[in-house]
């Protein structure tokens, strides 16, 4: 494989650099001479890349399999180190071959396709441009590489099923493989944005086994990679694995027998190494002296010598081809009607194949090999040059040629763009009216936004479903400038409007905006005066203003009132297939199960939600995102720690971008308890500052108060009670105010309890206590069971700091008997030693309480805790505990039946009596009596002590 570099230069033997179809095809054919057929193993044409020939395997007459080798009559040299790197983390999910233009990433990568190719892995190559910047587009570029390597699913697949695909499409794809494979995705930078970045790391994720995504890019598409890299699960070859060594400089000259040592050793010291300089010297000195001067004057490595070169090699070609090269540039893609329309040509596919013979940088962009683009480099010289050489208005009408046929052959979005180009503005209105009702039920908001971002306002202003696109697209964005600009004007246009349908539809679109600026105290009579003016035949939109509706009044403590519009939101949002809508009524629907205590129905139905929202939406699925952190923050109540950080680092980047300020918040608030859970204060400090930046930049005062709140709590927790009163003064007092506005993110932290926290900590229990009983007594009448919950527990921290020993157990009881059973975790562990100490006091000493409903319930719900907290309330039975004598030990184990022994395996699990009844098929009392003489038996008295006992018997581990 040729060294040349990824710059703008033709390789040896007319061969391009990205590697071509007709060439590519021809040479199998001639390394091949007897095969009688090539078998189609590998993706070889996905998305703008062929596959090299020697990366195909052929069958040859006798039907044995062996992979095509390359010419060797040309100058190649094999990138040993850097790709023995790669052979060595083969099994890496995740390999990344980063430097800058002409560093040779895209050779690289061919030579270890092929080495894989060779290992029978089957390959895929996507290259990446613009448009792949689109999560959708990226996806469908995915699906069709996985695709790719079954022809036979790819082509059944995209006749049944047109619909945008999904990661969950990806996932199944990549099921289907058998063996190993490779996706190179190369010109990576291209397309990477923040809205592809959550995408992104959901297919790092998604990878099975055996197969390794492999990244060419001139930049780090994202720092979260770094986490990878650390734990192993990715390779980085960097610009200085990818500089030539001498021994390599001296191989790539080889055909000049002339260059004596010193001539290399010059060569290499004016390169550094760097791959394109040093094809430019070898084209310099295939040229004569002129050039060669011009190589050893130290020029060799600019770009003015490589557009110089470019420049050369177009001068040279006939001027057919370069009228033809000036016409085909200016679309980004190219087919051969396409070709044939734009030249006149009756064969655009001869054009084509003369290009690529030629070897100026034509790539393919689908498997099918049906559609090409010139290499990024060469594409803008062509434009470059054409545009001193062309009128403005020939260019203008070229673009609108090109944009009358795309629109024609249903290409709508590339419409679109070359309407822009040509600047016909209006028409490209018109052209992204028609699509604008999907693009916004897809979620394409980046998109949208890109779009109207090049459309004067008072163009979009006629059309009204795009107008109120994008007023949507900006407000989520949070372009609120922009947005409020465009529902100024839009509210103009209407104002002598007596239609009370297209009042409805603005105001809908408003309450995007008014949701996304967390303006909730507008939201519900925006709401409720927008669903007057509409009806069901209105469809998302009339649901939207039921999610609205609703999330005003869950800010209000009116869950059942939230939930019953929210029931009736859902057919409408199914019906018009907006995976937008309902990701939020979802997630609203769940705040309100969770704000009652039913911390396990909430994560159920979200859980159910995501993979719903996973499986069918396309793009940056951000509502998804909205489900996710809500999902992540009922698993790090939960104690499920590993799979709520699964989430934050899949949708947290999302998230971040659009999600509105409750969820926001949420994750912000997540991602920063973990991280002080496990011990990181520096990066905890990090993510609160992260929000308070957000929260400051766009003015959201709520995020501003769960920011300053949390930052509070660590600090008091970490035992920082300076710190803590520094930061406590910058929150505003807790508030007497009944009606104040309340959401999941904030019920818990940032109303009265972490003031009280606070006061426990520095000996003012009583004035804590105090507050506490007051907001419990509001808490009870909002039926706010989790904050309730919370409260609780403060009010029982502060009875036991005043020394009210009996009063603490009984509010501990108390709050407990709201959380059971094992509804809240984290919610209790998170106080620390104080009130780990009191649970263990209270667990000692119930069995000497008295009889309480629910008592096995609480029981079980105690032992619990204190096992997710790695405590326990007593101790091992004292001859096990004072010799660990190996015949005791036999003695108790022989003592319990193979029955009673399963029993104890299960108690250990935390399983409740009810739960093990079921397990077992017996009745509850049942149950009671085996561990009544499981306890008996083995000189215990409860669960804790029982699993203590069952863990140094060696029954669990």
């Amino acid at each position: 494989m040729e060294a040349a570099s990824e710059s703008a230069l033709p390789a040896p033997g007319g061969l391009s650099g990205a590697g071509t179809g007709a060439t590519m095809r021809r040479t199998i054919q001639e390394e091949n001479g007897a095969a009688t057929s090539t078998a189609r193993v590998t993706a070889d044409t996905v998305r703008g890349q062929t596959a090299p020939a020697a990366v195909r395997k052929t069958v040859g007459t006798a039907g044995e399999e062996r992979v095509g080798q390359p010419d060797t009559s040309r100058s190649f040299v094999l990138r040993r180190d850097a790709l023995d790197r790669l052979k060595t983390h083969a099994a890496a999910p995740l390999a990344l071959v980063q430097g800058p233009a002409g560093f040779g990433k895209t050779t690289l990568l061919r030579q270890y396709s092929e080495f894989r190719a060779a290992q029978g892995d089957q390959i895929a190559w996507i290259r990446m441009d613009a448009h792949s910047a689109d999560p959708a587009q990226f996806l469908r570029l995915l699906c069709d590489a996985a695709d790719g390597f079954d022809e036979r699913v790819r082509q059944r697949k995209a006749r049944l099923d047109p619909r945008p695909p999904t990661v969950q499409d990806f996932k199944r794809a990549l099921g289907r493989l058998r063996g190993g494979g490779l996706i190179v995705v190369d010109n990576f930078e291209q397309a990477f944005t923040a809205d592809l970045e959550g995408v992104f790391m959901q297919v790092v994720r998604l990878l099975p086994a055996g197969v390794q995504l492999c990244i060419g890019s001139r930049v780090l598409p994202s720092d979260r990679l770094v986490s990878l890299r650390m734990r192993e699960q990715m390779v980085v070859i960097d610009e200085n694995d990818l500089r030539f060594g001498p021994v390599e400089c001296s191989e790539f000259f080889r055909e000049f027998p002339g260059l004596t040592p010193a001539d290399v050793d010059d060569i290499q010291r004016l390169t550094d190494g760097w791959p394109a300089a040093r094809q430019c010297f070898r084209l310099c000195l295939r040229r004569g002296r002129e050039h060669r001067s011009l190589a050893y004057a130290g020029k060799g490595m600019t770009s003015d010598l490589i557009g110089f070169l470019a420049t050369d090699v177009f001068d040279n070609l006939s001027p057919e081809l370069q009228a033809n090269l000036f016409d085909l540039c200016v679309p980004e893609k190219l087919s051969s009607e396409l070709v044939s329309f734009v030249t006149g040509a009756p064969d655009g596919q001869a054009i084509i194949d003369e290009i690529e013979r030629v070897g100026l940088f034509l790539s393919h962009l689908d498997l099918e090999g049906s559609w090409y683009r010139f290499h990024n480099l060469f594409r803008h010289f062509l434009l470059t040059r054409m545009r001193k050489e062309t009128e403005p208005d020939e260019l203008r009408r070229r673009q609108r040629r090109i944009a009358d046929w795309f629109a024609e052959h249903g290409y709508r979005e590339e419409a679109i763009q070359h309407c822009i180009e040509a600047g016909d503005l209006e028409r490209a209105a018109g052209l992204l009216d028609a699509v604008i009702d999907r693009l916004v039920a897809q979620e394409r908001l980046g998109l949208i936004e890109r779009y109207v971002d090049q459309l004067p306002i008072e163009l979009m202003l006629p059309y009204e479903n795009l107008a109120n696109a994008a007023i949507i697209a900006y407000g989520f964005r949070r372009a609120f400038d922009k947005a409020n600009r465009l529902i100024d004007a839009r509210a103009e246009v209407l104002r002598h409007s007596d239609d009370p349908h297209a009042h409805g539809v603005h105001n809908c679109a408003k309450l995007f905006v008014m949701v996304a600026q967390d303006r909730i105290d507008e939201l519900g009579p925006a709401a409720e005066s927008a669903s007057n003016q509409l009806s069901e035949q209105d469809g998302f939109r009339y649901a939207v203003t039921f999610n609205a509706q609703a999330a005003a009044l869950v800010g209000h403590s009116q869950f059942e009132e939230a939930r019953s519009l929210l029931i009736k939101a859902r057919p409408l949002h199914d019906r018009d297939g907006s995976l937008f809508g309902q990701a939020y009524q979802e997630a609203v629907y769940s705040t309100t199960l969770s704000a009652e205590g039913r911390v396990t129905d909430a994560a159920r139905g979200l859980a159910s939600a995501l993979r719903r929202t996973e499986e069918e939406a396309s793009g940056s699925v951000t509502a998804g995102s909205v489900l996710a952190v809500y999902l992540a923050d009922a698993y790090y109540e939960q104690n499920r720690i590993a799979d709520a950080q699964t989430l934050l680092n899949d949708y947290g980047q999302l998230a971040e971008q659009q999600a509105i300020v409750d969820p926001l918040g949420a994750m912000f608030l997540t991602r920063a308890r973990i991280a002080f859970l496990r011990g990181d204060r520096a990066e905890a400090e990090a993510v609160l500052d992260r929000a308070l930046y957000i929260g400051y930049q766009y003015n959201f005062e709520r995020l501003l108060r769960y920011a300053k709140s949390e930052r509070v709590r660590q600090a008091t927790l970490s035992g920082d009670l300076d710190l803590a009163e520094r930061r406590l003064r910058e929150l505003a007092p807790p508030s007497d105010d009944d009606e104040e506005l309340m959401f999941h993110a904030g019920e818990t932290e940032a109303h009265t309890i972490t003031w009280a926290r606070y006061m426990i900590h520095v000996g003012r229990a009583a004035e804590a206590r105090a507050g506490l009983q007051a907001q419990i007594r509001l808490a009870k009448q909002q039926r706010r069971r989790r904050r309730e919950l919370k409260l609780t527990l403060m009010l029982a921290m502060a009875q036991q700091a005043e020394g009210r020993v009996n009063c603490a157990r009984r509010s501990l009881l108390e709050a407990l008997e709201l959380g059971a059973p094992r509804e809240f975790v984290r919610a209790v562990l998170d106080e620390g030693p104080m009130l780990m100490q009191l649970l263990k006091d209270v667990r000692r000493s119930f069995e000497q309480l008295p009889r309480m409903a629910h008592q096995d319930t609480l029981r079980d719900y105690l032992d619990h805790l204190l096992a997710e907290a790695g405590e326990t309330a007593g101790e091992v039975p004292e001859a096990l505990a004072q010799g660990g004598d190996d015949a005791v030990s036999l003695q108790l184990l022989e003592s319990l039946t193979e029955k009673e022994r399963n029993l104890l395996r299960y108690v250990s699990l935390g399983l409740s009596n009810k739960d093990l009844a079921e397990r077992l098929s017996v009745s509850t009392n049942t149950v009671k009596w085996h561990l009544r003489n499981i306890f008996e038996k083995l000189q215990i008295s409860n669960r804790v002590q029982a699993i203590a006992v069952a863990r140094h018997l060696g029954l669990i581990e």
